[in-house]
């Protein structure tokens, strides 16, 4: 219930401040529920190209949920050149159930390796974006001595994420 609310004050207050931009943002920040991280993580994210018709992104964030430390890296790409655009997001999300990434023997590390695939409003004229999409992920749970892809886990989880660019 709280987090819902902080998403929402989190919209409206990136809405409110959203002001039009001449040419499209290089940098931004965004919240995003689900998505590449286990439950949210809050992102910065930088424009590396843009074309008439596609465009790519960098992403890292980080979210905490209880004693999970999430960390999410990772890119997405844009298709599209209207402000309705196929999101495509390719992650690597470590996390940490105990918050020691530092102390392997006493916490689970995990790994997701995360597939997106989504819907982005981004307006050309303005500087805030909304997205949603599903989020198929490889869960793998490495040990200090192996690292084995026989033992992941195909899941799946929602997101949604609003975000601002700014210059």
């Amino acid at each position: 219930m709280a987090l819902s609310r902080i998403f929402l004050l989190f919209a409206f207050l990136l809405l409110f401040f959203s002001q039009p931009l001449n040419a499209q943002a290089l940098q931004g920040i965004f919240l995003e529920a689900g998505g590449a991280a286990p439950h949210y993580s809050l992102n910065y994210t930088r424009r590396l190209f843009a074309t008439e018709k596609a465009a790519g992104y960098l992403r890292a964030g980080g979210g905490i949920w209880g004693e999970d430390l999430a960390i999410p890296v990772g890119a997405a790409f844009l298709l599209g050149g209207s402000n309705h655009h196929p999101e495509i997001t390719l992650a690597l999300t470590p996390y940490s159930k105990g918050l020691r990434f530092w102390n392997r023997d006493d916490s689970d590390l995990l790994l997701d390796l995360v597939l997106g695939l989504g819907y982005r409003y981004q307006p050309a004229s303005g500087s805030a974006f909304v997205a949603a999409g599903l989020f198929p992920y490889l869960l793998l749970d490495p040990t200090q001595d192996t690292f084995s892809e026989e033992k992941a886990e195909l899941r799946f989880r929602g997101g949604l994420s609003i975000g601002w660019f700014f210059n």
